[in-house]
């Protein structure tokens, strides 16, 4: 079976670590079929350094037309993508960006399937591909694609239209199926596969160790967030907790607001034990993951988030926000503790907090139940879906 990634989430050398959950789906199927992988990238001229152009774009220009990611073969083409305005468009100017290079690869080798990821803009541009060179798409949602981008008027029909047309759909949350299912799909149209973990990374190991590894105090209490440094993600609201907790709070990511997080963290005057550590490949992730007494997630919105599914693995256990499918991971209280949506403040994580630092947690129980799913089973169960879809 012959099958193209499509998706603008996927990693490359100036973003190593973006997309990975969809890197490790392709990698998985790439051990069952043949997988080339099309990731667009906002056109931009090298030439120019706006300052209104994000800076990620300006880095996504120096991206070859071709590389090799993970041993995927990977292509960039370009579309025009001109920031914060046009959100309409977007499909259409990344389908036209793509057609050319999805052609050729369909010439060399003919394609099997479109497995595209992130229902829009990507889906539904690879939905225009597919329905110019006569090909199958899959289309997997991930969260904000739905959760969000649903709720915007203009942008409503063209994810309706997109996921009406394709020939099979992934939802990675139940909570995501849902929210499809009342944008008028069949329910029999949408399978619920969640993503998996990589073993070789996420597994329990010794706390002390992890920490002496780190460089981090051995006694100390400490909460890690994992996360891009975005408002949806919420890490002001850990911010806030932190002034009634005996703990250390570790920030690992990076984005934008890195700024003004420090900014509010001097303004509590915890700067000594609020940490915004930066961005980490994910092979160090599971030392700090087994360092931390708890794991924080504060998003405002999310779909099935990686991060919950690799501390739970390491058998750390999990404050979280009850939104999106953290609930289908966090499943009771032996793994962790969800702050519900009338609570998402400072003061309800700073209370779940607090009865998580001074719980007795198993982490070979919580250990079992985040590792019990790697992403070959992931790619097994995508395919006998797609076959059962007379797909491949």
């Amino acid at each position: 079976m012959n099958i193209v990634t499509f998706t603008s989430l996927f990693p490359n050398r100036e973003q190593p670590n973006f997309g990975v959950f969809v890197k490790h789906r392709s990698l998985a199927l790439a051990s069952h079929a043949n997988v080339r992988v099309v990731a667009p990238v906002p056109y931009f001229p090298k030439s120019l350094n706006f300052n209104f152009v994000p800076a990620h774009w300006r880095r996504l220009a120096s991206l070859p037309e071709q590389e090799e990611i993970a041993g995927l073969p990977t292509w960039h083409p370009r579309y025009f993508n001109p920031p914060k305005v046009g959100m309409t468009q977007y499909a259409r100017w990344m389908a036209n960006g793509a057609l050319a290079t999805v052609a050729k690869l369909h010439r060399e080798q003919p394609i099997d399937l479109i497995d595209a990821h992130y229902v829009y803009p990507d889906g539904a541009a690879a939905m225009r591909i597919g329905q110019a060179l006569n090909i199958p798409v899959s289309l997997s949602a991930r969260g904000t694609d739905i959760n969000l981008f649903s709720t915007m008027p203009l942008i409503r029909p063209r994810i309706q239209q997109a996921l009406q047309s394709a020939q099979a759909i992934v939802a990675v949350s139940a909570a995501l199926k849902q929210r499809m299912i009342e944008l008028s799909i069949p329910d029999e149209k949408i399978a619920v596969i969640r993503n998996g973990i990589d073993a070789q990374f996420f597994y329990p190991r010794d706390r002390a160790a992890a920490r002496a590894k780190l460089g981090l105090p051995r006694e100390a209490k400490i909460i890690l967030t994992v996360g891009a440094l975005v408002p949806l993600k919420g890490i002001d609201r850990l911010i806030d907790a932190m002034p009634s907790l005996d703990a250390r709070l570790y920030v690992i990511g990076q984005g934008p607001e890195r700024e003004s997080l420090q900014a509010h963290i001097a303004a509590h005057g915890h700067s000594e034990r609020i940490s915004l550590v930066g961005a980490k490949p994910q092979t160090e992730l599971g030392d700090w993951y087994a360092a931390a007494d708890v794991f924080a997630l504060a998003s405002h919105r999310e779909g099935c988030p990686n991060v919950v599914v690799e501390a739970l693995a390491c058998g750390t256990p999990v404050v979280a926000s009850d939104v999106g499918g953290i609930n289908e991971l966090v499943t009771d209280d032996r793994f962790g503790l969800l702050v519900p949506a009338d609570e998402t403040n400072a003061q309800g994580f700073a209370a779940r907090l607090q009865t998580a630092l001074q719980k007795d947690w198993s982490r070979d129980v919580i250990a079992v139940s985040g590792g019990a799913r790697s992403w070959d089973d992931v790619a097994r169960e995508v395919l006998k879906y797609w076959q059962a879809r007379g797909l491949g």
